[in-house]
């Protein structure tokens, strides 16, 4: 399976519509969360892509929200942000199913500006998804976690630490993190304030980060298991027309075979 998020960027900058599009078409994943994303270019995307499925919801009151487009029928799917009881968090969850094995996948775009929100977000988000454990054989989580890899949040979903008085519990995999570990190589940001034009080169203050990641669960049972294939990031070309990148974010991509 080829697993993507994106971080589209909500903002007229640029008029990069058909660079984002063709950036969707051609990392041609099975699955992928959209970040980011304002309703009336969702509608026109749709028109304009591969993808047979989709869901998205927008945040109340704002011009933007989550995403999902999949080459597969999606069984189920829920807006956190619209349960208390999961404090509102900012992610999408969709539950499908792919030649008999299922999968939960739940894209995030936490806060930028709460560390303690964060923290509250994440031990929601991961309570909701460990509730689907008997639903699903696979659990998939990505987005735009708006965090350092050195942060709370991601130490606590790597199961290195506890937040709020919880654990993560079978804890994370990180994809990029393991698929550099393994290669012997630096991980490529994705929020690069140094060469994306966002920043016009003018950054002096920010330090490139990998906020937007793609992790796996471990499995609960032993009789499953997943192989990691591949891991890349796309978007980083500049169009002559625009001056920009697709986005201010690049998207994140890696190929996984599941087992059952």
């Amino acid at each position: 399976m080829k697993i993507a998020t994106y971080n589209v960027w909500n903002s007229n900058i640029g008029l990069r519509e058909e660079q984002l599009i063709q950036e969707i078409n051609n990392i041609d994943a099975d699955i992928i969360g959209l970040q980011e994303m304002p309703p009336l270019f969702f509608k026109y995307l749709k028109e304009h892509i591969i993808y047979d499925y989709n869901v998205y919801f927008k945040y109340k009151g704002q011009e933007e929200g989550l995403a999902f487009l999949s080459k597969y029928p999606i069984n189920s799917s829920d807006f956190l942000y619209e349960k208390p009881e999961f404090n509102n968090s900012l992610a999408l969850n969709m539950v499908i199913e792919i030649n008999g094995i299922r999968y939960s996948v739940t894209n995030v775009h936490l806060p930028y500006n709460s560390a303690i929100e964060k923290e509250k977000q994440i031990v929601s988000i991961d309570k909701y998804i460990h509730s689907q454990k008997d639903m699903v054989d696979f659990s998939i989580l990505l987005g735009d976690f708006n965090c350092s890899e050195n942060s709370s949040v991601h130490n606590y979903l790597l199961g290195n630490q506890s937040l709020l008085g919880y654990e993560a519990k079978p804890y994370w995999n990180d994809l990029a993190s393991v698929h550099a570990a393994l290669n012997g190589y630096k991980i490529i940001p994705t929020l690069d304030f140094i060469n994306n034009p966002r920043w016009g080169g003018k950054n002096t203050n920010y330090i490139p980060d990998s906020c937007d990641r793609i992790l796996i669960l471990e499995p609960y049972s032993w009789d499953n298991e997943f192989i990691l294939k591949s891991v890349g990031i796309f978007g980083k070309n500049v169009s002559l027309k625009t001056g920009f990148a697709p986005s201010d974010h690049y998207g994140l991509f890696s190929e996984v075979e599941f087992k059952k």
